[in-house]
């Protein structure tokens, strides 16, 4: 009997902290499954990046590996040679500065990579139109979307909005829920096309890492430096806390 592969699509919201997913009006993708408390293996994106993409699940979850493929190994190499369409894409520029300082690693392993392409304030609603598209043209399809409207500087829909130390951290943490309930319904499309597609899928909500609102500390980059030398963030679980969610649309 022919065993079918199921479609693999990870959201991950760029800093996007627990405690305002789990604040927000998301039904789309807490109606996916449970919302569950994760850490992160990483404060920032690259670390966290790589580590899902070697097929490393969230600190907590009692999983052993994201994926029915072997840790260590290049989970889109090992897809895409289990007949996967691979796809990543993100506005995030980090992720094209990874993929020059190791070799072309994301370029030579991902069938669709797009780094670049995505302009403006907000890129979810693009994102959306080519995992839809890229959806269309591959069966199986493994799609790696990182979506920056919930890092600074962060977007809700209307506005933009750049953290910095003279801000209320309430005012922060509003604002990312927000950006979160713009992501929900931003993604409706790829929910529905997923609904409509024959093949079985399983969706992954979840985060890289958290972030820090102040008062006194910002941020989540270890290297990031204020005026005086000194380090912008400090060790704090806020800094790895991020939801995790998995299912099917329903």
């Amino acid at each position: 009997m022919k065993v079918t592969k199921p479609d693999y699509i990870f959201i991950c919201l760029d800093s996007c902290r627990y405690d305002t997913f789990e604040a927000a009006d998301a039904p789309n993708m807490k109606s996916l499954g449970e919302l569950r408390r994760a850490h992160s293996f990483a404060c920032f994106t690259p670390s966290s990046i790589l580590g899902y993409l070697m097929n490393f699940n969230p600190i907590g979850l009692d999983m052993g590996r994201l994926y029915p493929y072997r840790k260590w190994g290049w989970l889109p190499t090992e897809l895409r040679n289990d007949g996967y369409g691979t796809a990543f894409l993100t506005p995030n520029a980090a992720v094209a500065a990874m993929d020059l300082s190791l070799d072309g690693i994301f370029r030579k392993s991902f069938t669709v990579h797009e780094f670049l392409k995505y302009e403006g304030p907000s890129a979810v609603e693009a994102i959306v139109e080519d995992a839809v598209g890229f959806l269309g043209q591959h069966t199986p399809a493994f799609l790696f979307l990182l979506l920056m409207e919930t890092h600074a500087p962060m977007y809700d829909g209307e506005k933009v909005k750049v953290p910095y130390p003279v801000q209320r951290p309430s005012s922060v943490y509003d604002f990312q829920r927000r950006a979160v309930t713009f992501i929900d319904g931003a993604l409706e499309p790829l929910f529905e096309a997923l609904r409509d597609r024959e093949n079985p899928h399983d969706v992954i909500v979840t985060s890289d890492h958290g972030d820090l609102l102040g008062p006194v500390k910002w941020g989540h980059n270890p290297s990031d430096l204020t005026l005086l030398k000194r380090s912008m963030i400090h060790y704090s679980e806020e800094l790895f806390e991020i939801p995790f969610i998995r299912g099917s649309v329903a």
